[in-house]
């Protein structure tokens, strides 16, 4: 299966550039852990919410920082997913361990990704209001139908990916292009974005398992979070080298 083949050549090109890897994400991934703590501290917690009552202003506080550490991880995503693109479909090795700022390809990204964001959750809105309908009128029947729209949703979505790649080479492509490249690739990407959401479930599944030993597991979610995000960005680049490059897996 071709959606097969894609996912274990997205897994092996992370395994094969295991020191590229890290220098381009070590780095701004501290830089993101820092930034969050650094904003994150002195946010009264829920108790302390509790006790001050429902005030505006920190109400208002507490979704500025939040607003701020999305804007700020948005950016070092597509600063470092830039990079990690460019290095593995140009070739432009990271020189040292701090990875090179391209800051229009940084920029295309993320409006590109903020796009995809916005594409999604008007497609997602919709479709959950359709199916709130559908499950209180005919139950499990429309809770399967409703399955079956959001799995035909993410592939819709996953045809559209093409569109960061081609952002950081600075080749930008539209999601009409992106849409025309995938025609007929419904079933392969069905079975990679399956392998991509069974690792997801694999990973909660050993979090649950080991949720008593909470050392161990703060580590090991924080080891899974970034592994699984380095797999899902070379995932899109083994799709554009797939589709657009037309190159052999």
């Amino acid at each position: 299966m071709t959606g097969w083949k894609l996912f274990l050549h997205s897994v092996s090109m992370v395994q094969r550039n295991a020191p590229q890897l890290l220098q381009i994400f070590l780095v701004p991934g501290l830089i993101v852990v820092a930034i969050a703590y650094a904003m994150l501290a002195g946010v009264p917690n829920d108790a302390e919410l509790e006790g001050l009552g429902p005030d505006p202003a920190t109400v208002v506080e507490i979704i500025l920082r939040i607003v701020g550490i999305w804007l700020a991880i948005g950016v070092i995503c597509a600063w470092t997913a830039v990079s990690w693109h460019r290095y593995v479909l140009l070739e432009e090795h990271p020189q040292g361990w701090i990875p090179a700022f391209r800051a229009k390809e940084a920029l295309w990204y993320f409006l590109r990704l903020l796009q995809l964001v916005v594409i999604g959750s008007v497609v997602y809105g919709v479709a959950m209001f359709v199916g709130i309908a559908l499950i209180s009128g005919m139950g499990m029947v429309g809770l399967a139908f409703l399955l079956v729209i959001a799995t035909l949703i993410a592939v819709f979505m996953y045809r559209l990916v093409l569109i960061l790649p081609a952002a950081a080479l600075g080749k930008p492509i539209g999601v009409g292009e992106s849409l025309e490249l995938t025609t007929g690739a419904f079933g392969t990407l069905f079975v990679l974005a399956l392998c991509l959401f069974g690792l997801q479930l694999l990973s909660e599944l050993i979090l649950y398992l080991l949720i008593d030993a909470v050392l161990i597991s703060t580590v090991l979610q924080l080891i899974f979070s970034v592994g699984l995000a380095v797999l899902n960005i070379s995932a899109l680049t083994t799709l554009y080298g797939y589709y657009v490059e037309k190159r052999p897996i």
